[in-house]
């Protein structure tokens, strides 16, 4: 089809056309040029007594290789509409074993898009977008195609937005046909974090401290010292062996006698009680291997905390690769602005080793992901290192300008583009001189990083129904409560079931999850019973009154940690003196708070409760739930925690519901 022909001025690099036919901005032409067809985007449409577009040269392939013009085309040429196949073949859109699909060329739903691998994995990439323009969601695209090719995989992951790649995506189906793939769920994800207990489902993070020295242990520190402190410090860790020893360095700084001490060892103290630091470490090998994606979970952990982490853990890991103890890997790194802040922002922990690594990288084998919603935020080197970047809508000016200032190929005319594109469409550069605009394809994994729709979330149901003429989602239905749901829901019960069902209700019974120091449990708080099913919220009765004396407290608190134990082993460690040690025993015998059994004593079975068999595999969450009736409270929560206080080591507890079910079989 023939779009017109070219007129006025030409160049090398660009040359307008009076449009005869109907083309569209962002479209592709083709023109003849020295007996080569030459591939030309259309970058303005501009319309007076005549239509005018303005064309970009790309270029044509000879020798597989891109090449430009080196004399202007002539005026006059016709301008025609460039091929599907000719587009694909110029700017080498060709799919091979390296290739990640990442979407099809906007305007051309036929033309997909692939990025090379090998490029991308050792050239290091950035993703940079405005909040919810998409920039989590491609990220999740770009890691789906690293996991297929059995990459090792790092994520830092400040908001637990990739725990989802274990689940595929059914929501999307039809949008993921169109696109010629298919919903997949990723089995090989391992999730660490530094706090299992505000992370749960995640395994416990542990850093090494046995290769930490001492200016990597006064880096760490969460707070800026004195010339006299560090002083101070640098003396003790000399008496230390100038190893991160934080028991012995307590020591040796409350030795000193200068009162700047008592600041340092706070702060030691405060390292040493976070439980990061280890001498038996998470091992390296276990997060790096071939085919497994490990997920470094910092929700909820402190900035500061933050910082320490991803300094500590990617400078070991970059030591561990340089000395090719770990595979050849790609670290995803979110909310970079966090950890790689550009220098008049100030200066993160863990900005020296995220420079090194951008720069240094790639001839060890280690590839960079940058990703974050403030570009003008992160550190330029960085972003200038990355040779792919991909650019979602973004409209703040500072923004803006830190883009065009370190992505070379960004033009004039792209630039003001990027503050209108859609939400899903990319501007792809590094695949060519010119950036692509590509609609990114659905996620084959479940997304993790939707925003929670809070007005959803609380509205009322009355109000919902009364005030709206629609018919409210599921969102919007029952009441918003912190619950436990079933695995199962009514209609896989149905299937299930052999008899015929007559009706199923939906029963809420009120509970306190507790968080011990090794267990999650669910006390019934209708019953009194400790939960070991949760399909029906039953388990054993274990609630008592304890009313102790100090002596007979110190028996029974030794109690609990011998389990079965002689009366001299009781003596040895409760601290009670001998006169009075047998007496305090006989109360707590006739109290039924211990049992004798021939010359040993035990501890009755309502304390001797193996509370792992207990443990609550779910977590509640707040959602709305529609129900048929709600237990009353007949225990309190205080009663609770008191009690097993006694038996174990609290660390919070929260009120919440546990769904069940209730099944009417017809005669």
């Amino acid at each position: 089809m023939i779009l017109g022909k070219i007129t006025g001025r030409t160049s090398t690099l660009s040359f307008a056309f009076e449009v005869s036919g109907s083309p569209k901005k962002f479209d592709y032409a083709q023109i003849i040029h020295e007996s080569n067809y030459v591939l030309c985007q259309i970058v303005e449409i501009e319309r007076e007594k005549s239509t005018i577009a303005f064309c970009h040269i790309v270029g044509y392939r000879e020798d597989s290789i891109l090449k430009q013009l080196l004399t202007p085309p002539e005026p006059g040429t016709e301008v025609l509409k460039a091929e599907d196949s000719f587009i694909k073949e110029t700017l080498g859109l060709k799919e091979d074993k390296n290739s990640a699909y990442l979407g099809t060329l906007k305007g051309y739903d036929n033309l997909k898009v692939y990025l090379d691998l090998n490029k991308l994995l050792t050239k290091h990439v950035c993703i940079l977008a405005k909040s919810g323009s998409g920039k989590s969601y491609s990220t999740g695209c770009l890691i789906e195609e690293i996991l297929e090719r059995e990459i090792p995989l790092l994520i830092i992951d400040p908001h637990a937005e990739y725990s989802t790649l274990r689940l595929q995506n059914d929501k999307d189906k039809e949008a993921l046909l169109k696109f010629g793939i298919t919903p997949k769920a990723f089995r090989n994800i391992n999730e660490y974090s530094p706090d299992p207990e505000i992370n749960p489902n995640t395994r416990h993070l542990k850093l090494n401290s046995n290769n930490m020295t001492s200016s990597e242990l006064i880096h760490l520190l969460p707070a800026k010292l004195s010339n006299a402190q560090l002083g101070l410090l640098y003396s003790a860790l000399k008496s230390s062996d100038n190893k991160a020893d934080f028991d012995r360095l307590i020591y040796e700084l409350e030795a000193e006698e200068n009162t700047a001490k008592y600041t340092i060892i706070n702060i030691i103290e405060y390292l040493k009680k976070l439980d990061l630091f280890s001498e038996f470490p998470t091992s390296l090998q276990e997060l790096i291997q071939p085919g497994k994606c490990s997920i470094i979970n910092l929700k909820g952990i402190d900035p500061e905390l933050q910082e320490v982490v991803v300094y500590k853990l990617m400078k070991d890991l970059f030591d561990a690769r340089k000395r090719n103890n770990i595979p050849p890997f790609f670290a995803v790194i979110e909310e970079a602005h966090n950890y790689l802040p550009e220098r008049n922002f100030g200066e993160a922990k863990s900005s020296s080793i995220l420079r090194q690594i951008s720069s240094e990288g790639r001839k060890f084998g280690l590839g960079l992901c940058i990703i974050s919603q403030r570009p003008s935020r992160v550190d330029k080197s960085c972003i200038s290192q990355a040779t792919t970047q991909i650019i979602l809508k973004i409209t703040n000016p500072n923004d803006l300008k830190s883009i065009s200032n370190s992505v070379e190929s960004i033009t004039a005319e792209t630039e003001k583009e990027i503050k209108n594109l859609a939400i899903g469409t990319a501007l792809v550069t590094g695949v060519v001189d010119l950036p692509l605009f590509v609609n990114v394809r659905p996620r084959r994994t479940k997304h993790g990083g939707e925003a929670v729709n809070i007005l959803d979330s609380v509205i009322p149901k009355s109000f919902s129904q009364s005030d709206s003429k629609e018919i409210p989602s599921e969102s919007e239905k029952g009441e918003l409560l912190n619950v436990i749901r079933q695995r199962n829901t009514k209609k896989d019960l149905e299937l299930m079931s052999q008899e015929k069902i007559k009706d199923i209700s939906t029963i809420l019974i009120p509970c306190l999850f507790i968080s011990t120091k090794d267990n999650n449990l669910l006390v019934n708080l209708n019953s009194g019973e400790l939960i070991n099913n949760q399909e029906n919220g039953s388990g054993i009765k274990f609630l008592q009154k304890i009313e102790l004396s100090p002596n007979q407290r110190k028996v029974f608190d030794t109690s609990l940690t011998l389990k079965q134990f002689t009366s001299a082993e009781l003596f040895a460690k409760s601290g009670v003196q001998f006169s009075e040690l047998y007496e305090t025993i006989n109360s707590l015998v006739s109290k039924g708070y211990l049992i004798k059994e021939n010359n040993k004593l035990r501890l009755a079975d309502s304390f001797a409760i193996n509370l792992e068999s207990f443990s609550s595999p779910t977590f509640p969450d707040y959602s709305r739930i529609e129900y048929n009736k709600k237990l009353e409270k007949k225990f309190s929560g205080e009663e609770i925690t008191k009690f097993l206080r006694t038996i174990a080591e609290i660390k919070n507890s929260k009120e919440c519901w546990l769904q069940i079910y209730e099944v009417g079989y017809s005669n």
